[in-house]
This record gives C-alpha cells, sequence and structure tokens, in this order.
C-alpha cells in the first residue's frame, strides 16, 4: 500500500511537472500581443521603432500605415521605404516616453487588431494595430496613428 501510495505520488508530480513546462513553452496569441504592446510603449526611439516594425513584412503581408489623414500601403515594390516613412511618422514622438493608457485587443482565428490609447510628452495618441497571422507568426497588417 505505502508503495503504490508512492509510485502515484511520483507520477503525479511528473504530469504536474509536464503540464508546467508545457505551460512555459507554448506560447499563446495573447502572449503574443502583450510581447507586440511592450514593443511599442515606452521611450520612443528608432531601435524602439524598428523592434515594433519587426511584426512587418510587406513582402509576405501587404501593410499600410496611416497617418495624419494620409494612407500609404506597402509591398513588395517598396517594401524598403516602410522603415523610414514610420520613423518619419513618429518623429514628432521621439524622446517621448510613450505611457499605455488604455488598450483592447481582438482575437479571430487568424487575425488580431490592438487599439491604444497612449499619453506622450506632446498629448494623447490612438493607435490601432491590424495583425495577420500566417504560418503561425504574426505580420504587422495596417497601422493607423492618430
Amino acid at each position: 500500500m505505502r508503495r503504490t501510495g508512492f509510485y502515484l505520488l511520483v507520477v503525479l508530480s511528473l504530469v504536474v511537472g509536464a503540464a508546467v513546462v508545457t505551460d512555459a513553452i507554448v506560447v499563446t496569441d495573447r502572449e503574443r500581443m502583450d510581447e507586440f504592446i511592450e514593443s511599442v510603449t515606452g521611450r520612443v526611439s528608432e531601435s524602439r521603432i524598428d523592434s515594433a516594425l519587426r511584426y512587418a513584412n510587406p513582402s509576405k503581408v501587404a501593410m499600410e500605415l496611416v497617418h495624419d489623414g494620409r494612407r500609404r500601403s506597402y509591398g513588395d515594390r517598396n517594401a524598403a521605404d516602410l522603415k523610414p516613412d514610420a520613423r518619419k511618422a513618429l518623429a514628432s514622438l521621439t524622446g517621448s516616453n510613450v505611457q499605455l493608457i488604455q488598450e483592447s485587443i481582438s482575437l479571430d482565428g487568424e487575425r488580431a487588431r490592438i487599439a491604444l490609447r497612449l499619453r506622450t510628452d506632446v498629448g494623447l495618441a490612438n493607435t490601432v494595430f491590424d495583425l495577420r497571422r500566417e504560418n503561425n507568426e504574426w505580420f504587422l497588417r495596417r497601422l493607423i496613428v492618430n
């Protein structure tokens, strides 16, 4: 009887340990969205912008940047223009500390929308990030900055 209890305890420990390891290894979509939000908040710098743009790959998924009422699309032809254009659009915020005030994350299958209200050194900003998943990787499809 004592030996059976010991074996049950060992098996239970292995099952719990496997569950903990699996949870640590598996990154959920929500965790990926939280990582994305972390990449776009904090002190604005070129490296921070580049970090957020690592989710953009216009060669794989066409992307649209909307800023100050202007809309520009990026694809294979002009993928190289995205970084300089994004830096230019966010130039007024460079050096600012961006604080998250409110967030909304909507996940719907292969699509996600992250809406953020941010406090910057120059006032409030509303941003919307539309993302699309392809082959278990999230790509930025549209960025709207107001």
